[in-house]
């Protein structure tokens, strides 16, 4: 195995030269102990950095190798000679040989050959001596630690600027998030968490295809617990062009965010009734760079702004549609399809959702009206005629008070004279 790997295994602990106890023939827990048990015991490593040798029993008592002997991972022990200087670190691979396989494979591996000492390894997620089971709830890796764990490295300011990590605060997002209040507040173990989305020992590159947030992958992902959810988007529009490999094309983190995912009731969030169709849809739908690329319609989001529901959403209405509630959530097909929502056959029973009694004449107006279109010329040239009456009303009114105003000025300005 090739030393660089090799420290991804290891638990760093070390013996320092000359300890001051007599060597031990057999090196059980007591044994160790005798020495090991001394809070203050302390050498200097290679790097010349003080390091601490102290295991403190009790914990070591809890852990999850409780009923192991020193030896039992400390094998170059054996002997009847305590080693001089550093023995060898310890390979958790040994017994955990499907953790090691998916760790070689990870980007914390990776990041270690190139030099990354700082990169993580068993130690840093699981512990020493202290190492608890998953399912304790004082476990680094226990849903309710493990953010925290992960946080260590990924929220330090110093690292995420060293290796240049994207997200600088996931944990201050997470601990905002639908998934995050779910573990945290509610104890609710199922919901997401660091390894739901990212896996535990195989963790990827986000730019790696296998990686499980490589865009292409990310609904799969989620949809692991959002299964239903999955289903639809599959087959919808945004899905299937994902699947083809349209880079463009949302996928669940575009609508949703990512470690901040929020509920739609939430006014912060992108999916709210409020915001879906002004900062969501917009994002692509009025992006001129999407639009000509794809030979879709630029006018979708300027023309819902300026229609009734448009207006009514800018008024603060959460009663009035926005894009979602005709086009779909996560099931948007193109008004071709016959399962769209706004499919011509669909729009009676779409339109219906909110207005009752629909009659096939109220769905033939509409909603993206543009000036280009018959009618939309028609609701052009009724707009013009409004808007030349209404100045035309007004400006009568002026000048109908300005001739009214003159007029009594000048018997008043008379009255003055006579006097």
């Amino acid at each position: 195995m090739p030393g660089t790997i090799r420290l991804l295994l290891v638990l760093s602990y070390v013996v320092p030269y000359g300890i001051a106890c007599s060597p031990p023939t057999l090196y059980g827990q007591s044994a160790c102990l005798e020495c090991h048990s001394e809070p203050d015991l302390t050498m200097q490593n290679e790097q010349g950095n003080e390091i601490s040798l102290f295991v403190d029993a009790t914990q070591f008592a809890r852990s999850v190798h409780a009923d192991f002997d020193c030896t039992d991972c400390h094998s170059d022990l054996s002997g009847s000679d305590h080693p001089e200087g550093h023995f060898a670190k310890v390979e958790c691979g040994g017994c955990h040989e499907q953790a090691l396989e998916a760790y070689q494979k990870s980007v914390h591996a990776a990041a270690l050959t190139t030099g990354a000492s700082d990169a993580a390894t068993c130690t840093d997620c699981h512990g020493k001596h202290d190492i608890l089971s998953p399912s304790n709830p004082e476990s680094r890796t226990h849903p309710l630690q493990v953010a925290m764990t992960c946080a260590a490295c990924h929220s330090d300011a110093k690292i995420v600027k060293k290796y240049a990590i994207p997200i600088h605060d996931p944990l201050g997002a997470y601990r905002n998030s639908v998934h995050g209040a779910a573990v945290l507040s509610e104890n609710n173990f199922s919901a997401a968490t660091c390894y739901s989305c990212h896996k535990s020992h195989d963790i990827r590159a986000l730019g790696d295809p296998s990686s499980s947030i490589y865009w292409q992958n990310v609904a799969s992902t989620c949809g692991r617990c959002h299964a239903k959810i999955y289903h639809q988007y599959s087959s919808s529009i945004h899905g299937k062009a994902v699947a083809r490999g349209i880079r463009e094309a949302p996928t669940c983190t575009d609508c949703h965010g990512e470690h901040g995912v929020a509920s739609h009731e939430n006014p912060a969030s992108p999916v709210h009734p409020l915001r879906v169709s002004s900062t969501t849809c917009e994002r692509c739908h009025a992006s001129e760079l999407i639009t000509q690329r794809f030979g879709i319609s630029d006018s979708r989001v300027s023309t819902f702004e300026d229609s009734y529901h448009g207006l009514a959403i800018k008024g603060g209405s959460l009663a009035v549609a926005n894009c979602a509630s005709c086009h779909g959530i996560h099931n948007i097909l193109p008004s071709s399809d016959p399962s769209s929502t706004i499919n011509s056959a669909n729009l009676q029973q779409t339109c219906g959702t909110c207005h009752k009694d629909v009659t096939e004449n109220f769905v033939k107006g509409s909603v993206h009206l543009t000036a280009s279109t018959t009618p939309g010329r028609v609701v052009q040239a009724v707009r013009r005629f409004y808007i030349m009456v209404i100045i035309a009303v007004i400006g009568m009114m002026v000048l109908h008070n300005a001739a009214d105003f003159v007029s009594k000025a000048r018997r008043i300005l008379a009255q003055r004279g006579d006097e």
